[in-house]
């Protein structure tokens, strides 16, 4: 992530938020090591379990307005920005909505409390829509909220919500329509490019909402089918953000080491919007574990993209909770070995106290358990709708 002006209420970034890295570091570290001392290699490797005790972990971590909030380097106004708040609240209830019994009343309850937010966030102008180009994480928040409020109502969990949980689906898909990049894809550090792992995530909330009965035109999906397979760089990597053009390989990020993170994520996507490689996804996550070291090397360190492969370290679970995505659209047989290769990957990193955590701030616990857990709930956490007739064995 880097740090751009433009945010006019009051954004930070550059040397101050370095400083409040390192700071959140110092503080961090020690929160997190007190966390992971004696951290048994022996724990319990029931996913069920492994589940049940993230939703535990998840629900103490709800603060008092209801909010399970992301936390990184980047602030508006000194804050946590609103796009953040949104966004890990919904991902933390998507984790609930699945991973939780519809029979477990505190669970339920606290969800219903992050929907609320969630809600009462979405009417504050700095997560409508916005075109011009700055450095702005609403375009997270709002893929996030429309996924999860797709979800709520396809399993009818939408309860007394239903009526605003609609109204906003609609117009959080018009915020994204409205938001795309001339060309096609979504950003969230400006307008210039789109970016390969911001745009697929968008890409599958719309193929939500389009089943949820809003409008999203056919060519808006094509447009960002083809920036997707323009991204490919012939090695099989993403890129960061752009296209291929010339030898795109020497760019550290469109390597194949730092770019397993997303390799899977955008393989899938294309999947579901008609021009996927089941062979292709296959390879990006034998990548994914032949180079995860290049990852684990970035967990729980300070700065961002650092050298020699620009990987950051909120990629983490990030990478993992799209993996297990990937594995869902591989054929029955060949899932439960790929899901015990993820599995032994995600009991390496996990703390003693049952969560994950991949930075160094205490709020981004909540995020990291709740990607674990979604990625641990494998063919339970459903895919997205396809675009085409796309047939998932």
């Amino acid at each position: 992530m880097r740090y751009d002006r433009g945010e006019t209420r009051g954004a930070t970034y550059g040397s101050e938020a370095k400083g409040k890295d390192l700071l959140h570091a110092v503080i961090g570290m020690f929160v997190l090591g007190l966390g992971s001392i004696g951290a048994s290699e022996t724990a319990n490797t029931d996913r069920e379990d492994l589940i049940r005790v993230g939703i535990e972990r998840l629900l103490s971590m709800q603060e008092e307005d209801g909010a399970w909030p992301y936390e990184g380097v980047y602030r508006v106004r000194g804050e946590i920005p609103i796009g953040y708040r949104v966004g890990g609240t919904a991902l933390v209830c998507q984790a609930i909505l699945y991973g939780a019994t519809r029979e477990d009343s505190n669970a339920t309850r606290a969800m219903e409390r992050g929907i609320e937010l969630i809600l009462k966030e979405l009417k504050d102008d700095l997560m409508a829509a916005r075109k011009d180009y700055r450095y702005d994480v609403r375009v997270w928040g709002q893929a996030c909220a429309l996924e999860l409020f797709c979800r709520l109502l396809k399993t009818n969990r939408a309860t007394e919500f239903e009526a605003d949980i609609k109204a906003s689906v609609m117009k959080l898909t018009a915020a994204l329509l409205e938001e795309e990049i001339e060309g096609g894809g979504w950003n969230y550090a400006g307008r210039r490019r789109h970016a390969s792992f911001v745009t697929a995530p968008v890409v599958q909330a719309l193929l939500f909402a389009r089943a949820a009965g809003a409008v999203v035109p056919d060519e808006v999906l094509n447009r960002s089918r083809q920036v997707l397979q323009a991204s490919r760089v012939p090695n099989g990597a993403f890129k960061y953000s752009g296209i291929v053009k010339g030898d795109a390989e020497k760019d550290s990020r469109a390597k194949v080491p730092g770019a397993i993170g997303r390799s899977p994520l955008c393989e899938t996507t294309l999947l579901l919007l008609g021009e996927g490689d089941g062979n292709a996804i296959k390879n990006a996550l034998d990548a994914f574990h032949e180079h995860w070291d290049e990852l684990e090397n970035r967990r729980k360190k300070i700065g961002t993209h650092k050298p020699p492969y620009g990987i950051a370290p909120y990629y983490f679970y990030f990478a993992h909770r799209y993996a297990a995505q990937a594995i869902s659209t591989l054929p029955t047989a060949a899932r439960s070995a790929e899901q015990k290769r993820l599995l032994e990957k995600l009991l390496r990193t996990r703390d003693a106290d049952g969560t994950w955590n991949d930075r160094v701030f205490a709020r981004s616990r909540n995020y990291g358990t709740a990607m674990v857990v979604i990625a641990l709930m494998g063919d339970g956490f459903p895919l997205p709708p396809s675009n085409e007739r796309v047939t998932v064995p």
